[in-house]
């Protein structure tokens, strides 16, 4: 309850979307996108009450956020491109995301660097706004992000984007986002 509580408060969190009537529980994209390292470091301080750790099948997730089981979606996938590869991603978050409540605070975090958590974060937000909107909010989150195209390329088949996705990650990394 603690958690929740310190959660609430926390201004690491700015909804993306006033409102969001596209959600299920009117979820207003309350999120941080990390690094595993990142998010071990800062686990105290961002507090979040839901928490996506994608790793790779052969890899251990190190001390992260006690949550419970359905607060916590684990997915083991790797950094491959290749859609044919025995470890590359296959589409799971969607159902754990329509779950969220609306004031949940949501932590995405991958081990080895964050191009896989940036392209879940940017399918994700196609989920809510168009492409262009949705790569500039994560650019917003995350201007270094370089996110994984095979992972946007399972989200651009979800949700019937045909590419378009997968073009506004050729944008990224940008120190200036430009419209």
């Amino acid at each position: 309850m603690a958690l929740a509580v310190q959660a609430i408060e926390n201004a690491y969190y700015r909804p993306v979307l006033g409102t969001n009537p596209a959600h299920p529980n009117d979820w207003p994209v309350r999120l941080i996108v990390s690094s595993q390292t990142e998010a071990r470091h800062n686990r105290a301080l961002w507090a979040p009450t839901h928490l996506v750790s994608i790793r790779a099948p052969a890899t251990r997730l190190l001390s992260m956020i006690d949550l419970p089981p359905e607060r916590h979606l684990e997915l083991r996938f790797g950094d491959t491109i290749d859609p044919d590869a025995p470890d590359a991603a296959r589409p799971a978050a969607i159902a754990f995301i329509d779950s969220l409540p609306e004031e949940a605070h949501l932590l995405i975090h991958c081990l080895r660097g964050i191009g896989r958590s940036t392209a879940l974060t940017l399918g994700v937000l196609a989920r809510y706004m168009g492409p262009e909107e949705a790569a500039a909010a994560l650019h917003a989150l995350r201007p270094e992000a370089k996110p994984n195209r095979h992972v946007l390329g399972l989200f651009d088949a979800a949700l019937g984007l045909k590419g378009k996705l997968a073009k506004q990650a050729l944008r990224f990394p940008a120190k200036v986002w430009k419209d």
